[in-house]
């Protein structure tokens, strides 16, 4: 089939590229290695809400640019089947992609890097518009406790 000039694709100028990158959860930002995971788990603060268990560490940094990684679980305890584990760790990861954009810019303001661990502790499969009020709320709550004490 012949494609017509006029009909070509659209182009993405840089300012719209720009909007698309920041709305990203990219791999640099997950926290992976399992020294950090203890880490955040033995020495992190608590901030439950509900049934997404939240815990985090803060750490200064000598370099210009501070950062947010963050973890994501949904234990075999909880949700035995691995495709309703998975479900819920892409609804959280969604949610927490869409709303942690004002905690990265507090992070690079500051020099603060922030490790922020979300487990997932229900028996049941949760919508979607549950699991993002209470990862606004968390992230509101580790916030407050963080950025406006400093």
């Amino acid at each position: 089939m012949p494609v017509d000039s006029d009909t070509s694709p659209v182009a993405i100028n840089e300012e719209t590229r720009n909007d698309f990158s920041r709305q990203t959860l990219k791999r640099s930002s997950m926290l992976k290695h399992k020294a950090d995971i203890e880490n955040l788990f033995r020495k992190g603060r608590k901030a439950n809400i509900d049934y997404i268990k939240c815990t985090y560490i803060t750490r200064r940094t000598e370099s210009s640019q501070g950062s947010v990684r963050i973890f994501v679980s949904a234990p075999k305890k909880y949700l035995h089947h691995a495709v309703d584990r998975n479900l819920m760790k892409r609804r959280m990861r969604e949610s927490i992609r869409k709303n942690l954009a004002e905690m990265r810019k507090a992070a690079a303001e500051n020099n603060i890097c922030l490790d922020i661990a979300f487990v997932f502790q229900s028996n049941n499969i949760q919508d979607y518009s549950d699991v993002e009020r209470i990862i606004v709320l968390s992230l509101t709550k580790i916030y407050s406790e963080v950025y406006e004490k400093n």
